[in-house]
């Protein structure tokens, strides 16, 4: 017995560096997975707080409205090529401000400015193409071409970050992205942002540069809750607030189908391929098969172990994605909350308030291998709610925080929080943190309208689709699953 305690605490300490708490830089990027009128990152779902791009200006005010540069761009015939001195800017990012790189560009409130075409990275003439220019204090110059231009015209969710021009001015934002390294060593002399336009649609434009605003740049709090004054979780199932915890040590758990399909590709395990290194102790495999949709399909019904149904609930898993994940085909289900009672709020059983209500997480469809987003794996809510118009459920990225796309071979705290509304009012409440940082809310969700409809179950639920198929096995990793009254967290033990 001794030498089984050794041997899986030496698992636990070479696995505290599989923990992910970094903050996770979404790039910028004109692909079809990254920025479009409604997301930042599309692979993600992740939004904009506003349609069209988020902002701050030079006062550091979120859509303010004192650029970092102006330039008054006037109508005329040929090709003009215009600057602006983004000196202040580019400094910030030398300090540290992200996205580093990063500049939005918008027309000023207030102005009569038109549209302006500007030439993009895209573009069949080379000369045009956005740059960049620094000079440094040791008289070095530094010549960029853009990662990434865009420019979003709402309300359409397709990408334009191929077109050969993009547009700034009429409710048009356009966002120009360059690789700049970071050089600890020397300052900024001076920066300049040069486009080339030869077409403007208005007698005068005035076109002022913003930083653009993402979540992950924003300072985020790490939320300390119950788990924290428990080490791996140990002896939390003791706490008054706790209703029930499951570490997976065992053969048998509350949380796990008794059908013989579900026993194929569910399994605690203590070791494994694809580049498994456990969190601490046993975990829980689960392997969507290829040709198979269900994964996992359990739940821990509260009227039946905890002696009733809650109306708000805090349920937190531990999620890591096998070497193998790759949904490259749809996205699909991962746990989360439900009260469907057989009834409605899965499969297209439309929730109307009378009938049920779920709310699971969601995993979507990977990037393209060489996209930039294509190492980041994208997770939210799919939510079958009374205010939903499809009859399938809704789906909403994670887009808070740092951590609304996952590695694989990561460890993550997963946390999500239902609190149900008062009948026939929307003031419902879904939340969600990853590694104790906020990544979604919503508090304007009407579940029910009638009262005897209540939080029935953790659903313990992993599906690929949809209708499609898995077209390879893949596998995930589930442990140390916590549902309280009260907020959770990451547990204490590991090296942060």
């Amino acid at each position: 017995m001794r030498i089984k305690k050794i041997a899986i605490s030496l698992l636990v300490a070479a696995s505290a560096s599989a923990i992910s708490l970094a903050v996770e830089k979404v790039p910028l990027a004109d692909t079809p997975d990254g920025m479009t009128c409604y997301f930042y990152a599309a692979a993600g779902r992740m939004a904009w707080q506003k349609n069209g791009g988020d902002w701050t200006d030079a006062m550091g005010k979120a859509y303010g409205s004192e650029p970092f540069a102006v330039q008054k761009i006037l109508r005329a015939t040929g090709l003009q090529r215009i600057s602006w001195d983004i000196t202040a800017l580019a400094r910030q990012w030398i300090a540290g401000a992200e996205p580093v790189g990063g500049l939005l560009l918008r027309t000023l409130p207030g102005s009569k400015s038109g549209i302006v075409n500007f030439y993009s990275r895209e573009s069949k003439e080379y000369v045009n193409h956005p740059i960049l220019v620094i000079e440094w204090d040791d008289n070095t110059q530094t010549h960029l071409k853009p990662s990434a231009d865009i420019h979003f015209s709402c309300p359409t969710y397709k990408s334009s970050g191929a077109d050969s021009i993009f547009k700034v001015g009429d409710d048009r934002n356009a966002i120009v992205a360059f690789p700049l390294e970071q050089r600890t060593k020397s300052m900024i002399r001076q920066a300049a942002l040069i486009l080339a336009t030869d077409k403007q649609y208005a007698p005068e434009s005035l076109v002022g540069i913003f930083r653009p605003r993402v979540p992950w740049a924003e300072p985020v709090e790490r939320r300390q809750g119950i788990a924290a004054n428990f080490q791996f979780d140990q002896g939390i199932e003791n706490h008054p607030d706790v209703i029930f915890a499951d570490q997976f040590e065992s053969a048998t758990s509350l949380l796990i189908g008794s059908s013989d399909e579900a026993k194929a590709y569910v399994q605690n395990i203590l070791a494994d391929r694809n580049r498994f290194e456990p969190l601490n102790g046993q975990a829980l495999k689960v392997t969507i098969a290829q040709g198979k949709h269900q994964g996992f399909n359990g739940h821990y019904r509260f009227a039946q172990y905890a002696g009733g149904e809650p109306e708000e609930v805090y349920f937190r898993y531990y999620l890591r994605l096998g070497d193998n994940w790759n949904p490259t085909v749809t996205g699909g289900k991962l746990p989360g909350l439900s009260g469907t009672y057989g009834r409605a709020g899965w499969g297209g059983r439309k929730s109307d308030g009378f009938n049920g209500w779920s709310a699971r997480g969601d995993f979507f469809r990977k990037s393209e291998d060489d996209a930039p987003l294509s190492e980041l794996y994208g997770v939210g809510s799919y939510a079958y709610h009374a205010g939903m118009k499809d009859h399938y459920g809704d789906s909403w990225g994670w887009n808070l925080g740092p951590t609304g796309m996952l590695r694989k071979n990561h460890w993550y705290s997963v946390e999500q929080y239902v609190k149900l509304n008062q009948p026939g009012q929307a003031d419902g409440v879904l939340r969600a943190w990853i590694d104790g940082q906020l990544v979604f809310e919503k508090q304007d969700l009407r579940f029910r309208d009638v009262q005897d409809l209540k939080i029935e179950s953790v659903w313990m639920n992993v599906y690929h689709g949809g209708t499609q198929p898995a077209p390879r096995d893949m596998t995930l990793y589930i442990d140390n699953v916590v549902a309280a009254r009260k907020y959770i967290g990451p547990f204490s033990g590991k090296s942060r």
